[in-house]
């Protein structure tokens, strides 16, 4: 329950290295499970395009982008840069050299407006 726990929240900072652990490790689970319940809709219906099919795979992608999109908002409080900085995953190409700066700069050192040093503890 801890990776839950660290998805779905906003709040703290998390460092480049558990940024890229939790983001594999989420994508991985929702992958599964929307595969998961793709096949088992399928084998319901022998239908690909059913409700029972559509819908749970909707929910899950959801899901998924919800997590991402919280995890990365913490990545940018490790950067000492607001949430809505995530507005820019809407803008073609930036949002390319936006995940890149996520992934490669180092965040700010000690403490700042959202806590903690996560490479401190």
């Amino acid at each position: 329950m801890e990776l839950l726990e660290q998805v779905f929240t906003t709040e703290g900072r998390l460092n480049r290295l558990r940024y890229l652990k939790y983001q594999i490790i989420w994508s991985l689970l929702v992958g599964l499970a929307g595969g998961i319940l793709t096949v088992l809709g399928e084998l319901v219906t022998s239908d690909p395009n059913s409700v029972l099919v559509t819908i749970p795979t909707g929910i899950m992608s959801f899901v998924g982008f919800v997590g991402g999109f919280r995890l990365a908002i913490r990545r940018l409080h490790d950067l000492d840069k607001s949430g809505w900085f995530m507005l820019l995953w809407i803008v073609p190409v930036v949002n390319i050299i936006f995940a890149i700066y996520l992934f490669c700069f180092k965040g700010t050192d000690g403490y700042n407006r959202y806590g903690a040093d996560p490479l401190m503890y």
